[in-house]
């Protein structure tokens, strides 16, 4: 074997490393379908959580967009609540509410009386913040708002959950709507844009 005069070989023997083109190409392969799995496995979650169903109440006037696979319930004192049944512990949820506005009745009344029914129902229940804001021409009232909740079952062990909660109001002549989003503290920024998408299909 030559070598050159600072001894090195110059033609580099190539190492086998045992491995056949065939194997080469299967290897090649199956990192390029691995990576184009993870790809449309996040295409098909992204377009997931913004498709949405319409969901309409003729009785109340209202209509909007929710996200595909949410349970509806017309059942409450609400118009409708609608719950992601796939978080835990707390159920993601949006509930759209109508209390009837007298001349007399201010929207401060609404808010005081949803504080009053709140303490009593939600464990450590406290009003965080009230704004008054404008959103595309319209008065709204945003009410931020935190409580615990716990399982009132004593059989079942799990920590309390501290949720967020924002109410939006809007004055519609002689009636208030509102619409409420609650969610665990956690996840509470992450699925905001979702009730941001909700708020904005709201047809009243």
């Amino acid at each position: 074997m030559s070598q050159d005069i600072w001894g090195v070989d110059p033609e580099p023997t190539e190492i086998d490393t045992g491995l056949t083109q065939n194997d080469r190409f299967s290897a090649i392969l199956a990192v390029v379908l691995t990576v184009a799995a993870l790809g449309l496995g996040l295409l098909i979650k992204q377009r997931s959580s913004t498709d949405t169903w319409p969901y309409e109440s003729r009785g109340a006037g209202i209509s909007a967009n929710y996200p595909v696979g949410w349970l509806v319930d017309e059942r409450g004192n609400y118009v409708v609540r609608m719950r992601d049944p796939k978080a835990r512990p707390f159920k993601t949820q949006y509930i759209i509410t109508i209390v009837p506005m007298g001349g007399q009745t201010s929207t401060r009344n609404v808010l005081d009386g949803l504080t009053l029914q709140r303490s009593t129902d939600l464990p450590a229940y406290r009003v965080l913040s009230v704004q008054e804001t404008n959103s595309g021409g319209v008065n709204l009232t945003v009410m931020n708002f935190a409580f615990v909740d716990a399982d009132p079952n004593p059989f079942i062990q799990r920590l309390p959950v501290a949720v967020l909660g924002i109410d939006i109001l809007i004055r519609d002549e002689d009636r208030a709507i509102i619409i409420t989003y609650m969610s665990d503290k956690q996840v509470f920024e992450e699925n905001r844009p979702s009730f941001d998408r909700f708020l904005s299909s709201l047809r009243y």
